[in-house]
């Protein structure tokens, strides 16, 4: 627009040259406010993008340190069923050294015969035991 304007100033009067010369002024100092708004406006928005992700970034830190503390927790109940499991296989263990010592494994087991219930119906019942007790 400025060139656009420079032969007419020229070409123009002292009043029309001053004119023409206040608004080109005027002309550009408009423009370099527009641009300067527009470079505004980018920066502002990059640093809402920035802003975003920062948050988003520590949304993810959260969410994997929750993650991390909850397969803490489960490890631990695992190693704390392990524990119980092997009381449990220890107090059978003992149990049965137990029972072999008082002579309770040394009969061997005893079978129920099957009966007959209601006319022409058999019933088949077998149990297995561990003697008497």
């Amino acid at each position: 627009m400025l060139a656009a304007a420079a032969p007419s100033a020229a070409l123009a009067d002292g009043a029309a040259s001053t004119r023409n010369i206040l608004l080109g002024a005027g002309l550009a100092t408009y423009l370099i406010i527009q641009h300067n708004r527009k470079v505004h406006e980018k920066y502002a928005e990059d640093a809402r993008q920035q802003a975003a992700l920062e948050s988003q970034n520590s949304n993810m830190q959260a969410a994997y340190s929750s993650e991390r503390t909850a397969y803490t927790n489960a490890r631990a109940e695992i190693v704390d069923l392990k524990r119980e499991v092997a009381y449990q296989h220890s107090v059978i263990v003992q149990q049965l050294q137990v029972a072999m010592q008082s002579g309770f494994g040394s009969q061997p087991p005893t079978r129920v015969a099957a009966a007959s219930y209601g006319p022409g119906k058999q019933v088949s019942m077998v149990s297995y035991g561990w003697g008497q007790v």
